[in-house]
């Protein structure tokens, strides 16, 4: 019976990490990013991207780290997600997707490490790719995180479960706009307004599973 309980304490402590990853990632990635940025005299947050900072520079590789650390984050965050969702498909592909959304962030930055190696031009298409990648499934995830919802408890999630679909469907909103903007002068503020939405879901979602692992 106490080796039951200690294994079940095991388990919860470790999914409090898991849960941890999801609250530590989007804080640490925006701190970096507001450092590296004063790093830089010219940069600007409304109109340079956040991969800029990665790109050249005596400080690049800071925020290739942050990608990298900030993938590895989104995994953890992902395995504590996929434990407490439903064992249904939309869960399951719920956590797989957010898998993947890591992996994309984590090669974002790796790719950036070619800069001056191969031609820039391949090394921001393969930037590009992993991002576009990464996008798409935080999306596909939070809708997924959603759909696997229906029907539970809404004692346990509250509003969490109509808080995520609200937040998908502003995190395509804002993709559109951003997407349509490329060449605007405000071009970097909308980048950060359409990172912030599945950023805060991010936060959000781990302040809840910690909850949820804490009980």
């Amino acid at each position: 019976m106490a080796n039951n309980q200690d294994m079940s304490t095991n388990t919860q402590s470790k999914q409090r990490i898991f849960a941890l990853c999801g609250i530590v990632a989007p804080i640490l990635f925006t701190l970096l990013v507001i450092i590296e940025s004063l790093l830089r005299p010219g940069y600007s947050q409304i109109y340079n991207n956040v991969s800029d900072l990665g790109i050249s520079g005596p400080y690049a590789i800071i925020q290739i780290i942050n990608f990298i650390i900030f993938g590895l984050l989104s995994i953890g965050f992902s395995i504590g997600l996929g434990a407490k969702l439903p064992a249904s498909r939309a869960g399951k592909a719920a956590k797989w997707l957010l898998i993947i959304f890591g992996l994309g962030m984590m090669f974002a930055g790796v790719s950036l490490l070619f800069t001056g190696v191969f031609a820039e031009a391949y090394v921001l298409d393969a930037h590009s790719l992993a991002s576009v990648i990464a996008f798409l499934t935080i999306i596909a995830a939070q809708l997924l995180t959603w759909q696997a919802l229906r029907g539970n408890d809404n004692v346990i999630w509250g509003l969490y479960r109509i808080y995520s679909l609200l937040s998908g469907i502003l995190t395509i909103i804002v993709l559109v706009v951003f997407s349509y903007t490329q060449f605007a002068p405000y071009h970097g503020a909308i980048e950060r307004l359409f990172i912030a939405v599945w950023m805060i879901w991010i936060e959000v979602t781990g302040l809840k599973l910690y909850s949820l692992f804490s009980k």
